[in-house]
């Protein structure tokens, strides 16, 4: 879910530079960007990260927090036209 949602701010982000950029998203794009979003938002919901033993520890940790961000800018934008 993590690597999709990337996918989606690479492709998506020349378009969201764009004035007029709601009439070149697809309606399945945003469809898919909100169940990458949701699959996200409950992982990090049901993570429990206190209980990770130290030789387990979620380096990724951080980059994911940064892709969920992206992925919740592109939503926002998406949804306020």
């Amino acid at each position: 879910m993590f690597n999709a949602s990337i996918e989606f701010w690479n492709n998506y982000l020349p378009i969201f530079k764009k004035f007029d950029f709601y009439v070149h998203v697809h309606p399945s794009g945003t469809k898919a960007m909100a169940e990458c979003f949701e699959a996200m938002n409950g992982a990090f919901l049901s993570g429990d990260f206190s209980a990770l033993e130290f030789n387990k520890v979620d380096y990724e940790l951080e980059k994911k927090m940064q892709t969920f961000t992206n992925i919740s800018m592109l939503l926002a934008r998406l949804y306020e036209h």
